[in-house]
Formats: structure tokens, sequence, C-alpha cells
């Protein structure tokens, strides 16, 4: 099966590039809520605000302490848990980072979504293509 989103542009310093963000919904204790999560190959495992782990059901002083750090080198103060997404029809739950700051971005990483589905960029046809694996 395959699942089919639009690779959109966003405006930068250098021009167009390519915006790769997927529609996600996420199964919260209130009900599913969409959020866009950008696709990031470049990212071990997915991150989320800690805000997010409150909404699906985590319990933050539970969760495994750590820290995540980016391309800026400093270490932010995270905690480690599941989250349960929906992706197209395919459920299925990764392992995130939730961070605790203010300005935190929606990252899918490679761990367990790309267990689960192939990943194709087509730039020419402005498309994501997701093939589940079967």
């Amino acid at each position: 099966m395959s699942i089919e989103f639009p690779l959109r542009q966003k405006r930068t310093p250098f021009g167009l590039v390519s915006d790769p963000k997927i529609p996600v919904t996420i199964r919260l204790l209130r009900g599913d809520r969409r959020y866009y999560f950008l696709l990031d190959t470049g990212a071990d495992f997915s991150l989320a605000p800690r805000r997010l782990a409150h909404q699906v059901g985590l319990d933050w002083e539970q969760l495994r302490a750590s820290q995540v750090i980016g391309v800026e080198q400093r270490g932010v103060n995270a905690r480690v848990g599941r989250l349960p997404i929906r992706v197209g029809p395919l459920d299925f739950t990764v392992r995130c980072f939730f961070v605790d700051a203010l300005r935190t971005p929606f990252i899918l990483g490679r761990a367990d979504f790309l267990d689960h589905l192939i990943l194709h960029i087509d730039p020419s046809a402005r498309r994501i293509i997701l093939d589940d694996i079967p």
C-alpha cells in the first residue's frame, strides 16, 4: 500500500527549499489530533514537545530522563517514551524524545517509523510517498 502527500516548499534566505512534512494523527486521551511532522532521516528518533506526553497519558516523572543534542551542540532536557501515531490508515508506535523546551519541532526520526515504511521523495512530482513494508 502506498500513501502519498504533497511535498511542500518553504522560503528561506537561500530561496525555496523542500519542506517534507506529513500529517500524523496522534491518539490523545481526549480524542485524535493531527500534527504536521517533519520527516528527518538524519534524526535517529522522533521528537515532540513535553505537552504531547501528557496529552497521550504518559506520566512525565515516570519517563526516563535524557538529553537531546542538536546542531547547536547544547543539550536540551527530554524524557523518553512511546508515541502512538497514525499515518494514513497505518497505526503504530514510535520511540520519542519529549522535549521540555518552548519551541520544540515535531520530527519523525528513523527509528520505528522507517521500520514500518519505505520513504520515497519525488521532487519533480512534488510528492512524498510512503510504502508499507510487507
